[in-house]
């Protein structure tokens, strides 16, 4: 019976097999041979005398066809799918054969355009720029390079285009415009912010979503100058919801509750370690060339990783690709030149230089911060070139120093080099390429000589990366795009060394090596004119390894290891995803999570506002790497000239790194004994409001912020405030346009003073004083607070600006009220036993002054 069946399945499959073959050996139809005439006929008449004439069947809705369009063609013993083709030409209709039957059906026919968008005057490519067709409610943005891909109905297309502090300008796309490259060319809008006009509409909403994102539109915010009128982004960042300097006078920055290392910071893409000159004063971010921030404090794309906290994006100018042009200006601080312009050929090349160098001890000899003289130069050479349409080739480079001598001659050296060669190619009108070789170092040397020895003695800590990655972007059509990379990273360490060595001493920390390697992948799609949703992950992978002499920890004990133990291989996979959800035509809600793995610590006192002592160390075997799993959502209220927002993150963080009390950074080859690793918590909420009413926009930031830790061995083992806790922070920006050519701006700041942690008494062990501390960080600074005030003044003409030219006279004040902000305390011991207390501030108010000029 069982085998019975199987012969009629048999024959019934050789049936289908053979009816098939001769239906697929018999011609279609559409290869039939017809003649006709279509001269002063509709399409239904056409199709009509076809079946009629020809037997050939066909289902259609005649509602699909256009009845207006007349044709004006004979065929004679033409096939039909060359007729077909004639009579559907330029139309969103298609047809297949089922059965041999025709079937007509309505598509969507596309066509795909591709350009960049870039600053009319220079040439500039612009980051971000928003494409909206709007009548379709969708968009686009350009990418990193200005690259942009529209694939578009085929049918003509108007398109807004828009970009922060540019006219917004409305370009037509058609479908034979398709096999070209297509330059959208933007004009910066005139200093006179009050020509701004947000309405409400559209347009207006992407320029503020575009700053709610985390963009910083520099051109703006660089009017606002701080210490002595140095412009700085550093400062302007910290002037942010959720991201707050800690103490006066510094550029590090510690986002939403987390440590100023779980940052990372991108300059051309090259990690920049320590973002800081003259004692974080003023940043290595020469403000004459910045073209590009953005802060991503949450929601962070697919290809970043590394940092467990915020990522600092920052990109600098091309170049002029038309003029030549020179640059520069000077503050109370600081002095710098520059010049670019066309580099072989106008329009398809460019060169960027600068030059800056500190000269605070001109103009006030007696000028002293932690009781030393310092000062920096640095220096910025970037150059791009096109080959085609489809290459263009980028070279950047920075190198920055600093210098400080102590009173008794004793000099500290610090610096970063950074360098990045990139490639980009447009493999298709869809798909676009980027690739990096990358290198970045930071090094520090510290003399530790002492008076009365003749030996010359210095400490040195490095760390230096070398990377090579790809991305690429595939414009999959309006509001879809998937990004993809890969990544590989050489680390080399050198956490602490002695020079000339001491042979009789152990004093050197010892020199590691570690390989970091990722795959990204990330899919962004807009899936309706409500609802975004952005999807991926990331995978790395960990190798690290150390040299000469290395010790496993085993209950605090020093045990030799052997070489696989000196070895140690991490794995993480990294999922990521955003849904961002626009009600009630106003409102828009996102949602996102996060899980990030960090690989490097550095091991650094946070007691003062700055120090250039950083020693980075890799994850290995005694230290395990930190990640965190973070939340957060917000919600946005545009209104007409502004909005509020809402933000609220919840951040759980593992393997915390945390210095033991008194813990040597200097002189000591078993630092890892003086680590301990825990459990850490964030949270908080955040309200933000921005509104503009003729020339006036004002800005009212409002935090509320928690960070905790929980160390075995730290603070008895209970949960204590982390150094960086700073539970409320109020912050208000105002300007006002007086006129087109005068600008006042002012911002005031109020926050809860940082955690201490404060001595109790005295005791004495063996001869030696030593503190008695009170539990970690269980005291706070006094509430700090500081209010700046700038006036600048545009003094070239309106026909001046229009061709690029600039001349800018800020003045203002610095710390208007006089504030003494603690810096940071020190702590005696009196004649009874108890603690004296010492206060160092700051400063009180200082006068700024900056000049620019760009002719």
């Amino acid at each position: 019976m069982k085998d019975r069946i199987l012969y009629r399945l048999l024959f019934l499959c050789w049936l289908v097999i053979v009816m098939c073959s001769k239906s697929m050996g018999q011609n279609s139809p559409t290869d039939s041979q017809i003649s006709i005439d279509t001269h002063n006929k509709q399409i239904i008449q056409i199709l009509v005398e076809i079946h009629k004439t020809y037997d050939i069947s066909m289902s259609y809705d005649e509602q699909i066809f256009n009845k207006d369009i007349i044709y004006s063609r004979s065929f004679n013993k033409s096939s039909l799918e060359e007729v077909l083709n004639y009579l559907l030409k330029d139309s969103n209709i298609g047809f297949t054969m089922i059965n041999r039957a025709l079937i007509f059906y309505k598509e969507d026919k596309t066509f795909t355009i591709k350009g960049r968008v870039v600053d009319s005057l220079s040439g500039e490519n612009l980051i971000g720029a928003t494409l909206l067709i709007a009548a379709k409610s969708k968009s686009s943005l350009s990418n990193k390079y200005g690259f942009y891909s529209l694939t578009l109905p085929l049918e003509t297309n108007v398109c807004v285009v828009s970009y922060v502090g540019y006219k917004t300008k409305i370009v037509r796309f058609s479908p034979d415009m398709e096999f070209g490259t297509f330059l959208i060319k933007l004009s910066p809008l005139d200093m006179n912010l009050s020509e701004i006009v947000i309405n409400g509409d559209s347009i207006g909403r992407s320029k503020q979503l575009q700053v709610l994102n985390g963009k910083i539109d520099w051109n703006r915010a660089r009017r606002s100058s701080f210490y002595k009128g140095e412009a700085d982004i550093i400062k302007v960042l910290q002037m942010q919801n959720g991201v707050n300097g800690l103490t006066e006078g510094g550029s590090n920055l510690f986002v939403r509750g987390s440590g100023k290392d779980q940052n990372l910071i991108l300059l051309d893409e090259a990690v920049v370690y320590n973002p800081s000159h003259l004692f974080g004063l003023t940043s290595v971010f020469n403000p004459d060339i910045l073209k590009h921030t953005q802060i991503y404090k949450d929601a962070i794309p697919s290809n970043f990783g590394g940092r467990i906290s915020s990522i600092m994006e920052m990109s600098t100018r091309d170049g002029d690709v038309n003029t030549v042009h020179v640059f520069g200006g000077a503050s109370l601080l600081v002095a710098r030149i520059g010049a670019e312009g066309p580099l072989i050929k106008k329009g398809k090349g460019s060169f960027l230089v600068t030059a800056r160098s500190s000269i605070s001890n001109v103009f006030n000899k007696e000028y002293r911060l932690f009781n030393v003289k310092g000062n920096y130069s640095d220096y910025n050479a970037k150059l791009n070139y096109a080959i085609g349409d489809r290459h263009r080739v980028y070279v950047s480079g920075y190198i920055g120093q600093d210098k400080v001598v102590a009173p008794n001659k004793n000099t500290n050296h610090w610096g970063n080099w950074a360098s990045t060669l990139r490639w980009n190619y447009v493999h298709s009108p869809r798909l676009f390429m980027n690739l990096s070789a990358i290198f970045s170092n930071y090094s520090n040397r510290l003399d530790i000589s002492k008076p009365e020895s003749p030996e010359n003695r210095t400490w040195l800590t490095q760390i230096r990366d070398f990377s090579l990655k790809t991305d690429f972007t595939y414009f999959g059509g309006l509001d879809r795009m998937l990004d993809f990379g890969i990544q590989g990273t050489l680390h080399r360490f050198k956490p602490g060394e002695i020079s000339p060595v001491d042979l009789a001493k152990e004093e050197n920390i010892f020199r590691a090596q570690a390989y970091e390697y990722a795959g990204y992948v990330s899919f962004n799609w807009k899936i309706d004119s409500s609802f975004r949703v952005v999807l991926g992950t990331r995978l790395n992978a960990f190798y690290s390894t150390s040299f000469g002499q290395y010790y496993l920890l085993n209950n605090q004990y020093k045990v030799l290891a052997g070489d696989l133990d000196k070895k140690k291989t991490y794995y993480g996979i990294e999922p990521r995803f955003s849904f961002q959800y626009k009600f009630a035509d106003a409102y828009y809600a996102r949602i996102s999570y996060n899980r990030v793995y960090q690989y490097l610590q550095l091991l650094q006192n946070d007691e003062l506002a700055f120090s250039s002592l950083e020693a980075w160390i890799p994850a290995g075997q005694n230290i395990k790497p930190q990640y965190t799993d973070a939340v957060s959502f917000r919600i946005n209220r545009m209104i007409n000239g502004g909005y509020i927002a809402i933000d609220g993150y919840w951040k759980k963080m593992k393997n915390q790194v945390e210095l033991i009390d008194h813990a040597q950074l200097i002189l000591n080859p078993f630092i890892e004994t003086q680590i301990k690793q825990g459990n850490g918590r964030v949270y908080g909420l955040e309200f933000s409001f921005n509104k503009r009413i003729g020339p006036v926009e004002g800005t009212v930031l409002y935090s509320y912020s928690r960070s905790f830790r929980k160390i075995v061995g730290i603070n008895k083992g209970n949960e204590y405030v982390a150094n960086y806790d700073i539970p409320h922070v109020a912050k208000v920006s105002l300007s006002y346009d007086i006129n087109t050519t005068i600008h006042l701006n002012t911002f005031y700041v109020l926050q809860s003073g940082r955690p201490l942690t404060y001595p109790m008494g005295f005791t004495e062990y063996e001869g030696i004083v030593m503190p008695i501390y009170s539990d970690r960080n269980s005291h706070r600074m006094p509430i700090f607070s500081r209010f700046d005030i700038s006036c600048s003044f545009d003094l070239e003409t309106k026909k001046q600006r229009e061709k690029g030219r600039l001349n800018t006279l800020n003045i203002g004040l610095y710390n208007v009220f006089d504030r003494r902000n603690p810096l940071y305390y020190s702590f005696l011991e009196s004649g009874n036993g108890s603690p004296i207390v010492k206060q160092t501030s700051f400063s009180g108010i200082v006068p700024s002054v900056n000049y620019a000029i760009r002719f």
